[in-house]
């Protein structure tokens, strides 16, 4: 489902209630007007009854109606006036903003209703007889109908709706405003609170926020101090024992203990990794490299003295990524170091234009470790297993550089695969981090 804002969602429906508003208002106001011209129309009818009726009291009767005998001529008020309503004998006509009830003769009748008035015995009137309709005066509306109302509730109605709108706008500011400051807190050493500028549920949430991620922030700065004290401790006895272990005459035994604290060592760099991985305190410094010094820096982080064992194959053009050159030598070199370690043959390392393959001879990973974005994923540890440190770092670190780690075992062989771009077809059954 399409994220829509609040914003713009609760803005769409205001506009939606004010055209609604407004067209209701336009057919209501137009009902109004023929309501008013009908009803216009009736006293109209009801005044030339009356001059027909009692032609001495006209005026009298007529002001009662609220209309009276027009002075203006009745060409004039046919030739530039607006006709809004007629019957048989008369129009109602606009002008200048004044209705007008204009008489007009009716036309003759027609042959065939001339002979059926013989036939029922009646005889049609004379011209003389007739008196004509055309000779009647115009009568002209004396009441003046306001619609102030309508227009008071209309007026009324868009600025209460207005109003409202902004209030509730003003509201959803602030909350994108907190989203804001609450994203910007994630990029903060120092902690600093959100502002709290109200005293309604946005104020409650930024001041509930405030005491979650002061708590966090003790949190992450105690987390630190231990970190720092604990590596410092085990630091110290690591390189008082690489010194004693130097000292010693048995070069078997010396061999033994120095492997041990370099294997120490090693693991305490790992811890630090895993911390910064975890803590997402690692911010990538990405510039331009090529594939083949990222990987010649990793073989030199393995500080191995005879590097025979690895063997690189690579086409005529190699990849130019944008990377974080050491991280992503570490990345590699954590791959490398476990290919070595765990296979006494060759490792191959095949670059390509979309990845980078390490394939080492070996059995298939277990499926319960190969979830490599958990660190410490094996139920047993031992010193010739090891933690699943490496697999977790080199995982986290292609990641965050948005690239892919693939494991594929095929015919007794175990190969890696970092790929550069999304992809978009696995031609063989893959393991994704």
């Amino acid at each position: 489902m399409r994220n829509i804002s609040i914003i713009k969602l609760i803005s769409f429906f205001f506009i939606l209630a004010l055209v609604v508003i407004n067209i209701s208002f336009t057919i209501e106001y137009n009902r109004q007007i023929k309501d008013l011209n009908y009803f216009t129309f009736q006293r109209f009818m009801m005044g030339m009854r009356t001059i027909g009726e009692e032609p001495h009291n006209k005026d009298a009767l007529l002001a009662e109606l609220g209309i009276k005998l027009s002075d203006t001529p009745k060409n004039e008020i046919r030739t530039n006036g607006k006709k809004l309503l007629e019957d048989s004998y008369c129009d109602m006509i606009l002008y200048h903003n004044t209705l007008y009830f204009v008489p007009r003769d009716p036309p003759p009748p027609k042959k065939a209703m001339v002979k059926i008035m013989l036939l029922a015995g009646i005889a049609p009137k004379s011209d003389e007889e007739v008196i004509s309709m055309d000779d009647r005066p115009a009568l002209e509306n004396l009441e003046n109908f306001s619609l102030n109302r309508l227009w008071i509730l209309w007026g009324t109605m868009n600025v209460v709706t207005v109003i409202f709108f902004i209030i509730v706008l003003r509201k959803l500011l602030r909350l994108r405003n907190l989203k804001s400051a609450i994203r910007a807190f994630g990029d903060q050493t120092i902690f600093q609170e959100i502002p709290v500028d109200s005293k309604d549920e946005l104020g409650e949430i930024a001041a509930e926020f405030n005491l979650a991620m002061k708590k966090i922030h003790l949190l992450k700065e105690s987390r630190t101090l231990f970190l720092r004290n604990i590596l410092h401790e085990l630091r110290t006895p690591v390189m008082k024992g690489k010194i004693l272990a130097s000292i010693i005459k048995d070069d078997e035994f010396k061999g033994q203990l120095r492997q041990i604290f370099i294997r120490q060592e090693v693991l305490l760099g790992e811890m630090v990794k895993v911390e910064k991985l975890a803590s997402n305190e690692w911010i990538l410094s990405t510039k331009e490299y090529r594939l083949v010094d990222i990987l010649d820096h990793a073989i030199d982080l393995l500080l191995m003295h005879d590097t025979k064992r690895i063997c690189i194959n690579a086409e005529d053009t190699t990849p130019i990524l944008m990377a974080d050159f050491e991280l992503l030598a570490t990345a590699v070199k954590n791959l490398l170091d476990n290919a070595l370690k765990y296979s006494k043959n060759d490792v191959i390392v095949d670059i390509c234009p979309d990845h980078i393959s390490i394939c080492s001879d070996g059995e298939k990973i277990p499926e319960q470790r190969l979830d490599f974005t958990r660190a410490f994923n094996r139920d047993i540890e031992s010193t010739s297993i090891g933690l699943g440190l490496g697999l977790y770092i080199a995982n986290s670190i292609i990641l965050k550089h948005s690239f892919d780690l693939l494991y594929h075992h095929e015919n007794g062989k175990n190969y890696f695969r970092i790929f550069f771009q999304p992809i978009l077809h696995k031609p063989y059954e893959e393991t994704s981090a």
